[in-house]
């Protein structure tokens, strides 16, 4: 019942409608005038050309050379990845850039207009239409004397880490623990303000995916979203979230189920953390940024032409070009359920905190039982202080251990038992795991073991309210899953009760939660598959989501696997330790 509240958010009435905060912004006030769907195509013509020599790379000097010819200040970076989990390699890119300086302004302010490059081979999508519809956009307003912001046309190489590497030389900070050599920039701009990441197929698309969840989780400010949505019904062009159009009817019971669908698929990608477009890196910088993606659906709408594509960027730019101070008036924390509704953090805090308050009414009622023993000068005086403290100290001296871990598995697996790194960090997790368990068996008496629960039932209510300041979706999850698993580890009066208690605990151990949502997810994608089968994808698909989180924390700063092992893991050990005493 505790989880109605949070799905009745989808719901229209309970939702709210969009709306634009910042009058600055003034969209659709100005005429488009985009007229190059030409010259968007020779270019397009152009770089397939360049692309088709280059299978495996990317064409550095025909961007720069046409960045140059179209009289921007064109830069080149140079970057380098030092891969230092396993096997010592190094992994070199380059992005190339190129600015409008602004007629009426001195390169004070900016605004960044960018595309990842894809070469053939890639097993991404080609994105070299938005590459096109870029010089052609540059090519149509460099002469154009409203700008009064400086323009940058970015290309970046290696999806996430060209742009990482590119943020960090501009900012001229490294937060990526020294794993990656960004170098220095010879042209710049000013101030940032906002960002456009383009991923247009050189192919036909139908419509237009806003793609919004940056870096643990965060968010644009809504205005930008909202304008995005805005312009591309502007243009007559089909505009959605999460690749799903809104329902026709959201009052209905159908329309309901769809806005909820939208909702927590929303959820599902923001609770990761990861970045679903290379916008998402601006996000930590203070950067209002968004990827418009292109997609093409058979008999869904009719296919694009630069030409609306060209007006919708334009029109995007020119509102920019109007805002005299930062993103500010709109939300920073929302949730939606389609491209015209939202669930503001006044809103979403009032079910989450009734998921999550059980655990801290909980830890109250444990404190107060404590205190009428200790007032009814019961057994209180028998409560050991130290060992209270030095367990919870041990734990959490565990969970950092843990996280100094994924090194040192990585090559004791490829010096002994010649294991790709993926299966070394994976099995060397399990192994600790499966150590540190076997290390939390001991007895102890149960007035230290309520004691104890009291303080780990404390740390995940503030673990999870923390959370939910920035990452409601991954707060949430936590929530629905850990709360009532943890709330069942009281005392039992007898062996088989403390087993079966030590196996609710279990099931919310991170490794197992891991299986559990790949399997299903396995079983939701391979319908025809095997059970076998199906085991062995999810079980493959474990190894590599432990590497990639691990990643992910090390190269980019993503703050899931962090807060999982130094927090959330010592918080479980203090659960199974107890479970059932």
């Amino acid at each position: 019942m505790r989880h109605l509240g949070f799905v009745s958010l989808a719901y229209e009435s309970v939702s709210s409608g969009v709306y634009i905060s910042e009058n600055a912004l003034l969209p659709g006030l100005v005429h488009g005038q985009f007229n190059s769907e030409s010259v968007a195509r020779e270019f397009l013509t152009s770089i397939q050309e360049e692309a088709s020599r280059y299978p495996n790379g990317m064409p550095y000097a025909w961007i720069a050379a046409q960045f140059q010819q179209l009289g921007l200040d064109v830069g080149t970076q140079d970057f380098v990845l030092r891969y230092n989990i396993g096997p010592k390699t190094n992994y070199t890119g380059r992005n190339v850039y190129g600015i409008l300086r602004a007629r009426r302004h001195s390169s004070r302010e900016s605004v960044v207009l960018a595309a990842p490059y894809r070469p053939p081979n890639s097993v991404f999508t080609p994105t070299n239409g938005g590459i096109a519809l870029m010089l052609a956009f540059a090519k149509a307003f460099r002469s154009a004397s409203y700008w009064a912001k400086d323009i940058i046309f970015l290309v970046t190489e290696h999806e996430h880490l060209g742009m990482e590497a590119w943020l960090e030389a501009y900012h001229r900070v490294s937060p990526a623990a020294g794993l990656v050599d960004s170098g220095d920039l010879k042209e710049r701009a000013g101030s940032i303000q906002a960002a456009i990441n383009l991923e247009i197929p050189e192919g036909r698309a139908s419509y237009i995916d806003v793609k919004i969840e940056g870096l643990n989780g965060q968010l644009p400010n809504l205005d930008l979203v909202n304008l995005a949505h805005r312009l591309c019904r502007r243009e007559r062009v089909q505009s959605t979230f999460k690749k799903r159009v809104d329902p026709y009817d959201g009052t209905s019971l159908e329309g309901f189920l769809e806005n909820l669908e939208t909702m927590l698929s929303m959820m599902s990608s923001q609770a990761t953390g990861v970045p679903t477009g290379n916008h998402g890196f601006f996000h930590r910088f203070g950067i209002e940024a968004i990827t418009l993606a292109g997609y093409y659906e058979p008999g869904m709408h009719h296919p694009i032409r630069y030409h609306e594509l060209g007006r919708i960027v334009e029109g995007i730019f020119r509102s920019l070009n109007n805002l005299q101070e930062r993103f500010h008036q709109s939300f920073f924390f929302y949730l939606l359920s389609g491209t015209n509704r939202y669930i503001s953090i006044g809103v979403y805090m009032i079910p989450f905190s009734i998921m999550a308050a059980p655990l801290l009414l909980r830890a109250v009622s444990i404190w107060f039982d404590l205190v009428q023993s200790h007032n009814a000068q019961k057994d209180l005086t028998s409560l050991n202080y130290d060992q209270v403290c030095g367990i919870i100290i041990l734990c959490h001296v565990f969970g950092s251990c843990l996280f100094l871990l994924p090194s040192t598995a990585a090559k004791l697996g490829l010096s002994y038992f010649e294991f790709e790194t993926d299966e070394s960090v994976y099995y060397g997790f399990i192994l600790a795991s499966v150590i540190i368990a076997m290390l939390l068996m001991f007895p102890v008496k149960r007035i230290d073991a309520r004691a104890i629960r009291c303080i780990a039932h404390l740390e995940m209510a503030t673990l999870m309210f923390a959370t939910a300041l920035q990452n409601i979706s991954l707060a949430t999850f936590q929530a629905f899953i850990v709360t009532p698993l943890f709330l069942g580890t009281g005392t039992a009066s007898s062996r088989k009760g403390v087993f079966f208690k030590r196996l609710i605990v279990l099931l919310a151990h991170p490794v197992m939660i891991l299986h559990v949502v790949l399997l299903l997810d396995a079983y939701r994608t391979f319908p025809e598959e095997t059970p076998p089968s199906i085991l062995l994808k999810s079980l493959s698909a474990a190894k590599r989501s432990v590497m990639y989180s691990l990643m992910d924390s090390f190269v980019y700063g993503n703050k899931m696997y962090d807060t999982c092992i130094q927090f959330y893991l010592p918080i479980w050990m203090l659960h199974w330790l107890t479970a059932g005493q």
